[in-house]
């Protein structure tokens, strides 16, 4: 992302530095520059993409660490209910400890699976805005440039049909 700002950023400056034609607020630009930059925001691109592929890889494992806490919990809940199934008032205090055990895991596994869900919704909200500004930036800043060559077409066109009245 990062690179990516700044190449955005050196483009920017580089048409700042461009030569303005005279009489004009245009600008010349030197288009082998600007496919350079413009090929490297292609390069650069899937990095991001990978970054954020990187960022769901992590959320996942942070998913299967707490599926499988949780489930080492239920076992751990489970061996101890099975340890007081020995005598009859023993098992009835073990069902109902087992039975809060389960709940409290449960909830316990529920709070830890929606705070990994949470995370990573906000690490690809992060990831959404920064491509969401990044293609604006660049439309931006095509848009910029179409309507920079437009203007000077129309100059182009202006002085030829000067020179054509000026001629006869």
């Amino acid at each position: 992302m990062d690179s990516i700002m700044l190449l955005l950023d050196e483009m920017e400056g580089y048409l700042q530095e461009c030569n303005n034609l005279p009489f004009s607020s245009k600008v010349v630009v030197n288009m082998e520059v600007l496919y350079e930059f413009m090929a490297d925001l292609r390069m650069k691109l899937p990095e991001e993409i990978k970054r954020s592929k990187r960022l769901i890889e992590e959320k996942d494992k942070i998913i299967s660490e707490a599926e499988a806490v949780a489930k080492g919990i239920v076992d751990e809940a489970k061996r101890q209910a099975e340890k007081m199934l020995d005598e009859h008032e023993i098992r009835r205090q073990a069902i109902k400890e087992a039975e809060a055990m389960l709940a409290q895991t449960k909830q316990t596994a529920d709070e830890i699976t929606e705070s990994a869900y949470d995370y990573v919704d906000s690490i690809l909200a992060q990831s959404q805005q920064v491509m969401e500004d990044m293609l604006q930036n660049s439309e931006q800043q095509f848009g910029t440039y179409d309507q920079y060559m437009r203007e000077q077409l129309d100059v182009i066109h202006g002085n030829r049909n000067e020179l054509k009245r000026t001629d006869k």
